[in-house]
């Protein structure tokens, strides 16, 4: 079982340990991550090869899971047995699972049935098995089946193997083949001897002859390669020979070359006859290297002999020692130790046999004098007695070798705390830490003691056999027979009792308690985690199921919709069907209709013959004078006509009672049409969800249903219409009266034709026959009118709701059963279904059946459809719940880019050599802020090489490499040169150069002695600090050398897109600059630090020619220690015992912050946080519902001293105590468990949980301890191991309002030569830099509106004004230099110069001032030239005294990767000062005074807080826009204006002027910043390189010149183009920034982008001339909460008509302000009716105004409203009582308020009022600053967003975070 190996599906190893008792491989899986769930054991080379043989045997093996069986829940699925081979990989399952706690047992057989294929699950071949049984190289068993596994055994892995000589049953299934040439094995597996595999072959290839000429018969599989080449041959095919020989290997053979004789110093050699010509190795010369080249000593003609270099001070000269003794010529000391000087022995052989001579003379001299001893008996009982003695101390020697065997195991886990040990195991647990990252610990640690047990063994035989020769010699004779002397017999045996003495008075037994001891504490830890463990189980179990009955009920919830889905396909199929019925139905319908146009058509033609036939009548009217009485009865029919017709008149009236159910039903369906909408609406804001889409889908199908339903509606309608039309043509033209007129006359006229028949009948019978025919002709077609008219008549009352009584009760039937919008549906479908009723001859009673039974089916679906929509709604509500915990997508982005960032810390954490071949290199990851590196680089490195004989005797090695990829300026590096390190530096002149003088340390690279290399630079000066063998015990002093790069530029600027670090090595496509140019470094280098930050060659970009996970790194001796330092950028996380009765916390600190978190711990909603403000400690704590309170102590801790700090909690006691040094802060109340605390600072998550705002802290800490012992940091991130010289110092400040920091007695000036240089930060356009004074002259360098100037005391005006403006947040550079040249202002490198010089300066004492008259901003890495110190930095938290200054650190820049903070900056108007007054920063005034004023004006600014100063948000509405008046001055033909943008936005519209025709535009395409300019028809559009909607800010330069357009994107990305035609655009006001409400071409985005703008210039002259805002806020940055958010700039919102102004009255609103004097809420606009809320000096004070004269009432706050939380006012009126409420604080006033009962509404002003309003009588004029929200006004809360009117810079977007 030895060598088996356990892993993890990454290949990570697990450590394992042997137990002999039960011969198995025991694995701890208790330190294993909980995410990892599979683990695989890994056979050993002893269970692979070739085993052909084992085919048809069996693989068994038992395994056993431990832990605790409830808690274990088995894992899916996995292949139990993989084997790998010929670049295949088989595996087998079993069929059933293990059980937790329980023996394992498995059978495997070997046979292609019970395997297949890993990759594609398909089954085994015989022949493919054979192939991996041939050459198996890996098998693995899987060991990891169930979740909580504590330690997992294997043991009884046996793989069956055939054989002629085995004991066990006959392998049936192993063949044994007859093999044809160059084959053997069982199976032909193998190639014979002198032959070898080649791949091309059959399976696994075939085997083909060796080429190797004779001179060897093993050669590689596949290439063919020799291995082993004889006979002094070498190469591939051993076809040459090798170095140092001669001849012909293919047909001869080769010999060693005379160079000279027998010594073989040659490399080759022509050998010709008696003439030899030989090419010697370096340091050897002469034809046959018979002598030592220079520089080399020794004698190569010796047997043995050879040449070695001088050691001559490592001068290496030609010449510069003794070509044969090695002394040197010029007589320097050298550095080597004495043994280096000894010149070789002249003659080893003759030194080795005097050696022999004079021990073959001791040996005879030995044995005569034992042939002169006498044996007695007393000397026999002596020696078995010393005999007995010895056997017992073998036994003994054994039981200790027993012992120690069983307990190595046990030690192995413990031996980071057994520190103790004896020398004996010393060996042994340096190889178990050398070889644990090889995963063969155990087994190498077993293999050397057994190998040391038999040497012991052997050791004790030869005694034993050595006592028994004594034993012989002492009877009387030796082995041949001679009598043994008696001499010294007698001091022998004392000699051997003092031996066995000793070994007696030898002791384990301490060592074997100390073991026993340390075990015992192990099982008690062992036990705590177990329990711990077991906690955390039951908690993760019931967590388990309830994740699982949740998806479970998500499953359910899933078949339930794909079921409801089904049954909507199922109807829309059915729907369907019904369109087709509908279209058949309307085709009838216009058939009708068609009909009916025929009829019409006919009936015209029957009225034309009607008249025709009445004209040829009309003569014979006089004739028919007797048809009187027929009238009368036409008449008596006539009246019957309109009875009829009253009737129906009275039942028409009678059906109108009905029509207040109609009215009820459209009010109901007007009801259903709003339900509709809302569903709609519902149905619109659920289609985006992807779980709602096939629902949605279904709805879209029902949709098309009533669709087309209304379509059919709609041709029924048309139809209707067309009836009624034909009605109405009935009715205008009387068609009835007329027909019955003429069927009246016609039968009056056939009357008197009858009378006068007998009269006229021979004179008129041929007329009238013809008049009787067209008569009856005539009859015929009126009874078919009448018949049709009739038909018609009464499908037209039909369709005039004839039937309106039954209609109406269906209606109110349909209304009362109606539920949702598909039975209005249904509404409609009614009138169709009437129609088809009316039809139904037409369609015959099957088809009205069917068409009746489609119109129920459809109605029943829509119904089914609309009681299953709730219930699909709910279940996606239900999975929306179960989904909100996700988050989204940005938190898990900043998670994961803060994840990444840890990995680079973790990297950046490495702090071991890396090993360079010569060929090697890094390219290391640089600090995102490189603006700090170019006034300040400090660079701490450790260098070794190899020695001579490793190294090869390179003296010249590139080392690293800092600056562009053009390497002609701005870089750092080095190299070394001969032998020592060189040092370069350029910043963009010429290069400066320092070589050490000292030479680099050459050591071993196993116990590498590095030099630590620290090179420093301030400006244009520069330092390195050389300490040799600085890793060793004892290293050497340091040496410190001076350099100056002698140009005019002092900052090295690296661009960040082309900054490159080398270490080590370069890329081939990379040129050097000339001074480095050199091959890559060979030997060790790591990386210490860079500006303090850790940095490590592990955290590389990427590597030249290195496998940094084959590559074995270097090692050195490091200095242990328990100081942990914070680097200010994250924290560390401690698990707890969570129940301890007395938990307990200790740390002890050094820091120079003035801020920082220590200490955090939290559950739920409360927690505990200790942190340091202002250099104290100060505690916040919430323990209840109540808010956060603090207690703090004042006790300086940011002195950079040790400051040892305890917490200690009584749970009992409900008491919590804080120690520092000797003072103590106590917390009352019950104090909550934890299981997890935080040391240094806090996630993000927790930080914007809690609002914590104080930042990480920054320092170091030790003595870390808590309830259960010392603390390790394990989980940490920005925390490193160790505390570097350099953390102490302080190199920036943050300058609150008014802050300064002083200097006094900076030692002397020089006496001619002065500097002074820093960086600054700010937003603000004035204030003070810089003050520097001595005795004679005071210099200062200021800010005024932007522009930096140098002024003096003795001069009126500045010596030096900039021409740019400096208040853009970036960090800038000043140096003001004075020396022979004259006095020169450098800023950022660009120099300002004249001819002024600065006097006395010489003998008097520098004072330094920083800061002050309201500069707020930075200030970093500050240098002052002094006399008695070389150039440093200066520290700026030594010999200093600061005001409003927070040390450590700028404010204005975001922390490093975990975002800290975030918050807005403020910015002040411009603030002047005379240089010749005294400097002072606030008006002359009392202490008090300034105080009480700086409260009055604002507040202190929050920490880190972050801010777009002067940045204005754009697009919040599509129209939103500045617009701005263009000065006359400005208008010039060129027009260039300046913006900076910063938009997430991929289009919109930033800034334009013009018309349509003419115009200037930059606006946003698809993420690209496009400007387009228009003239008289012509176009020109240049368009951005890259994408500029990153979120990040840019400057964006556009506009004309002239025909030329231009465009530059940050400086670098330049375009321009010409307009066609020579056409040319003139700049004409107004220009809008956003967009403006008309005026804008087509082709330009409707919309203003969105995203924010600041710094709009024209010819580079600010632009502040605005005329109009429209929806325009302050741009705020970091994170927002709900609120409204006044700028200091002002701003006011006025809502019109809002608030009742009574006599009882109540306003609510929170306020958070950033200032402490200004309006919060005005009511009314009147001078005797309104209300004020106001801040003054930080007091808040409601003022009522009415007719009768005013009251006022105030509350002043115990602490200052400037704490940034959140302030609750409430102000009342009633009962002529004002009450006004501040949080817990009251103030009444009672007076006379006789407002009048409300009746107007008042405007309601928020932050402000208007100009024309300040007429009245008001203490405060000032806008408010800072944060509102939560307006009520008697118990409604106020729109603030339907805002009339929003003036100044208001955000009602949200509030930032404080």
């Amino acid at each position: 079982m030895m060598g088996w190996r356990l892993e993890t599906a990454d290949r990570a190893d697990i450590p394992v340990s042997f137990n002999p008792g039960s011969s198995s491989v025991v694995a701890d899986l208790q330190e294993l991550p909980s995410t990892v769930h599979s683990a695989s054991w890994v056979a050993p080379l002893s269970y692979l090869g070739d085993k052909v043989s084992s085919y048809g045997g069996y693989l068994t093996y038992q395994i056993k899971s431990f832990g605790l069986p409830g808690d274990m829940v088995l894992l899916e699925k996995k292949p139990d047995v993989q084997l790998t081979g010929q670049h295949m990989s088989i595996i087998h399952e079993e069929p059933n699972n293990p059980r937790p706690d329980r023996l394992y047992h498995v059978r495997v057989q070997v046979v292609e049935g019970n395997f297949r294929h890993a990759s594609s699950g398909a089954p085994v071949s015989r022949e493919e098995l054979m192939m991996v049984l041939s050459r198996l190289e890996g098998v693995r068993l899987r060991g990891l089946y169930f979740t909580e596994t504590q330690r997992l055994s294997l043991s009884g892995v046996g793989l069956e193997e055939a054989s002629a000589t085995g004991s066990g049953r006959r392998a049936h299934h192993v063949e044994m083949c007859a093999c044809p040439p160059g084959y053997t094995g069982d199976s032909c597996q193998g190639c014979s001897p002198g032959y070898y595999r080649d791949s091309k072959g059959a399976y696994t290839g075939r085997c083909v002859p060796c080429n190797c000429n004779g001179h060897s018969n093993r050669c590689q599989d596949g290439s063919g390669i020799c291995i082993n080449c004889q006979h002094n041959t070498a190469g591939e095919h051993c076809e040459r020979c090798k170095e140092g020989h001669y001849g012909n290997a293919i047909h001869g053979h080769c010999s060693v070359c005379p160079c000279p004789h027998s010594n073989s110093f040659a490399t080759g050699c022509v050998v010709t006859g008696e003439n030899v010509r030989c090419s010697c190795k370096p340091g050897y010369t002469g034809t046959q290297c018979e002598r030592c080249a220079p520089g080399y000593f020794g004698n190569p003609q010796k047997l043995g002999g050879s040449c070695r270099p001088c050691n001559c001070n490592n001068n290496g000269q030609l010449g510069s020692c003794h070509p044969l003794t090695g002394d040197c010529i010029d007589q320097e000391p050298k550095d080597g130790s004495p043994g280096e000087e000894c010149d070789d022995c002249d003659s080893c052989v003759m030194t080795l046999l005097n050696d022999l001579a004079t021990m073959g003379d001791e040996l005879h001299l030995v044995k005569s004098q034992l042939q002169g001893l006498s044996a007695s008996t007393s000397t026999l009982e002596q020696m078995k007695h010393l005999e007995t003695q010895t056997k017992d101390l073998r036994n003994q020697l054994l039981n200790y070798r027993s012992a120690i065997s069983n307990h190595g195991l046990k030690m192995d886990g413990l031996e980071k705390e057994l520190s103790n040990l004896n020398r004996e195991f010393e060996a042994l647990q340096e190889k178990v830490q050398i070889n644990s990252r090889k995963a063969q610990t155990l087994h190498n640690n077993v293999d050397r003691t057994t190998q040391s047990t038999k040497e012991l063994d052997t050791k004790i035989k030869n005694v034993i056999r050595n006592v028994h020769i004594l034993l012989k010699q002492i009877s009387g004779t030796d082995g041949e027979g001679n009598n043994v002397p008696s001499g010294d017999f007698s001091r022998e045996l004392a000699e051997a009792e003092r031996m066995m003495t000793e070994l007696r008075s030898r002791n384990f037994g301490k060592h074997l308690r100390e073991a026993e001891a340390e075990k015992r504490d192990a099982q008690l830890l062992l036990n705590r985690i177990r329990s711990w463990l077991e906690n955390h189980q039951v908690e993760n179990s019931a967590l388990v199921k309830n994740i699982r009955d949740s998806l479970n009920e998500y499953e359910a919830k899933l078949s339930d919709l794909r079921t409801a889905l089904q049954e909507a396909t199922a109807q829309a199929k059915q729907a369907t069907g019904l369109n087709r019925e509908n279209e058949k139905t309307l085709e009838s319908i216009k058939r009708q209709v068609k009909e009916m146009n025929s009829l019409q058509s006919d009936f015209t033609k029957y009225l034309s013959t009607a008249d025709s036939s009445l004209l040829q009548t009309n003569t014979l009217l006089q004739l028919m004078g007797k048809s009187q009485e027929e009238y009368e009865k036409l008449a008596a029919t006539l009246n019957e006509a309109r009875r009829e017709l009253s009737d129906k008149v009275r039942e028409l009236s009678q059906s109108a009672s009905k029509a207040s159910l109609v009215v009820e039903a459209e009010t109901h369906a007007q009801s259903l049409q709003k339900l509709a909408k809302q569903l709609e609406e519902i149905k619109r804001n659920a289609s985006g969800d992807e779980l709602v889409r096939c629902a949605v889908d279904a709805a879209t199908a029902y949709e098309n249903i009533l669709n087309a339903i209304r379509a059919a509606e709609d041709a029924a309608d048309k139809a209707t219409s067309a009836s009624e039309s034909a009605l109405q043509t009935v009715i205008k033209e009387d068609l009835p009266r007329k027909a019955k007129t003429l069927s009246s006359d016609s039968d009056k006229l056939l009357k008197e034709a009858k009378l006068t028949q007998k009269k006229l009948r021979q004179e008129i019978s041929p007329a009238l026959n013809n008049l009787q025919q067209t008569l009856k002709v005539m009859t015929v077609q009126k009874g078919l009118i009448d018949t049709n008219i009739t038909a018609i008549r009464d499908d037209l009352r039909g369709i005039q709701r004839d039937d309106i009584s039954d209609m109406i009760s269906r209606a109110k039937s349909m209304v009362r059963n109606a539920n949702d919008i598909t039975d209005e549906v249904l509404d409609g479908l009614n009138p169709i279904e009437t129609d088809v009723a009316r039809i139904k001859d037409t369609y015959g009673s099957t088809q009205r059946e069917d068409f009746n039974k489609a119109l129920t089916d459809a109605d029943n679906s829509v119904k089914k459809l609309t009681n299953k929509l709730p219930d699909i709604l709910s279940k996606i509500e239900s999975i929306n719940q179960q989904l909100l915990p996700l988050g989204n997508i940005s938190d898990n982005v900043d998670r994961i880019r803060e994840l990444i960032q840890q990995a680079r810390d973790a990297a950046n954490k490495v702090a071991v050599p890396m090993r360079f071949n010569g060929k090697s290199g890094v390219e290391v990851r640089l600090p995102d802020d490189l603006d700090d590196l170019k006034g300040y680089t400090s660079l701490s490195l450790f260098l070794q090489r190899p020695e001579s004989k490793e190294n090869g005797g390179t003296e010249n090695m590139f080392v690293m490499y800092l600056g562009n990829k053009d390497a002609s300026r701005d870089y750092i590096g080095m190299a070394v040169v001969d032998g020592k390190l060189t040092c370069v530096y350029n910043l963009g002149e010429q290069e400066s150069e320092l070589q050490v003088d000292q030479s680099l340390t050459e050591s071993e690279t196993q116990e590498a002695v590095m030099d630590r290399v620290k090179f420093q630079r301030i400006y244009q000066f520069a330092s390195l600090n050389y300490t040799k063998k600085a890793t060793s015990s004892k290293p050497e002093t340091p040496q410190f050398h001076d350099m100056e790069s002698g140009n005019s530029n002092t900052l090295l600027n690296l661009d960040p897109e082309n900054v490159v670090f080398y270490v080590g090595g370069y890329p081939s496509d990379f040129r050097l600059p000339a001074r480095l140019r050199f091959p890559p470094y060979k030997g060790c280098i790591e990386l210490d630090d860079l500006n303090e930050n850790v940095l490590s060659l592990y955290n590389f970009k990427k590597t030249f020619n290195l496998n940094t996970t084959e590559v074995e790194p270097c090692r050195r001796r490091k200095e242990e220690s328990d100081k942990n330092y914070f680097e200010g950028t994250g924290y560390a996380r401690v698990p707890t015992q969570p129940n301890a009765p007395f938990p307990t916390f200790g740390q002890t600190i050094q820091t120079t912050v003035d801020r920082g978190l220590l200490f955090f711990a939290e559950n739920q909603d409360r927690f505990i946080s200790l942190n340091i403000e202002d250099g104290n400690l100060l505690v916040r704590y919430k323990l209840n519902s109540e808010p956060p309170k603090e207690k703090g102590v004042t006790h300086t801790v940011n002195n950079g001293k040790d400051h040892s700090i305890q917490i200690k909690i009584g749970k009992a006691q409900k008491l919590m105590w804080i120690n520092v040094n000797s003072k103590k802060i106590r917390i009352e109340g019950e104090i909550f468990d934890f299981g997890t605390y935080y040391l240094g600072g806090i996630p993000i998550s927790i930080r914007e949980r809690f609002n914590i705002s104080t930042p990480a802290f920054r320092g170091c800490m030790k003595n870390l301890k808590k309830t259960t012992g010392v603390v390790r940091l394990n989980d940490t991130v920005g925390v490193t191991k160790k505390c570097s010289e350099d953390w102490k110092l302080v190199r920036s400040a943050s300058f609150s309002r008014d802050g300064q920091l002083s200097f006094t007695n900076l030692d002397l000036a020089f006496p001619n030569h002065f500097q002074a240089s820093f960086g600054f930060q700010t937003f603000q356009p004035s204030g003070l830099l810089l003050s520097h004074q001595t005795e004679a002259n005071n210099l200062q360098v200021t800010l005024e509106d932007g522009h930096i100037e140098l002024n003096t005391r003795d001069g009126s005006s500045p010596i030096f004004k900039s021409p740019q403006t400096y208040t853009d947040g970036l960090l800038h550079y000043v140096s003001v230099i004075n020396d022979d040249s004259g006095l020169r202002l450098l800023i950022d490198d660009q120099p300002l110069k004249n001819n002024h010089r600065l006097r006395h300066l010489s003998n008097s004492q520098q004072t330094l001032r920083l800061g002050g008259s309201h500069f707020e901003g930075c200030i970093s890495n500050v240098f002052i030239q002094r006399l008695s110190e070389r150039p440093a930095v200066l520290d700026l938290a030594s010999k200093s005294t600061k005001r409003g200054v927070s040390l450590g650190g700028c404010s204005l820049n975001k922390p490093p990767f975990l975002m800290l903070l975030r918050g807005s900056t403020r910015f002040d108007k411009a603030h002047t000062f005379s240089i010749n007054q005294p400097l002072q920063d606030t008006p002359a005034a009392s202490p008090r005074s300034m105080e009480v004023w700086r409260e009055a004006q604002s507040c202190r600014p929050p920490p880190r807080a972050q801010a777009s100063h002067g940045a204005l948000r754009f697009g919040d509405r599509p129209t939103s826009h500045l617009l701005f008046t263009i000065p006359q001055e400005l208008l010039e033909p060129r027009s260039l204006f300046a913006v900076d943008v910063r938009t997430a936005s991929s289009r919109g519209l930033v800034f334009y002027t013009g018309t349509k025709s003419s115009y200037m535009a930059l606006y946003l395409s698809k993420g690209r910043l496009i400007f387009a300019l228009g003239a008289e028809g012509k176009k020109l559009r240049l368009k951005s390189k890259e994408k500029c909607n990153d979120g990040k800010w840019h400057t964006v330069v556009f506009g004309q010149d002239g025909e030329k357009g231009h465009l530059v994107v940050d400086g670098l990305r330049a375009q321009e183009g010409s307009l066609p035609g020579n056409s040319t655009f003139g700049l004409r006001a107004p220009v809008y920034l956003g967009s403006p409400p008309s005026w804008k071409p087509k082709s330009l985005p409707p919309n203003s982008f969105v995203g924010c703008l600041r710094n709009f210039q024209l010819n580079l002259k600010p632009l502040n001339t605005i005329a109009a805002s429209v929806a325009v806020s302050p741009c705020l940055s970091g994170s927002v909460e709900k609120g409204i958010y006044f700028s200091q700039e002002g701003g006011h919102i006025i809502l019109a008509n809002s608030v009742l102004l009574g006599p009882e009255f109540k306003l609510v609103f929170s306020i958070r302000p950033r200032s402490l004097t200004g309006i919060l809420m005005h009511v009314g606009s009147q001078s005797g009716k309104h209300l004020c809320v106001y801040m003054e000096a930080g007091k808040v004070t409601a003022s009522v105004d009415s007719e009768a004269g005013g009251i006022l009432t105030s509350v002043t706050p115990k602490q200052s409203l400037c704490d940034g939380r959140w302030h609750s006012v409430t102000v009342t009126v009633k009962q002529h009582i004002l009450h006004l409420e501040l949080d817990t604080e009251n103030s009444y006033t009672a007076g006379r308020l006789p407002f009048p009962p409300a009746s107007t509404q008042e405007p309601l002003h928020i932050g402000g009022i208007p100009a024309h309003l300040k007429t009245l009588k008001l203490p405060v004029w000032k806008s408010f600053f800072g944060c509102l929200k939560n307006i009520q006004v008697n118990h409604i809360p106020v729109p603030v967003t339907e805002a009339m009117d929003v003036q100044g810079s208001v955000s009602l977007n949200g509030c930032p975070d404080h």
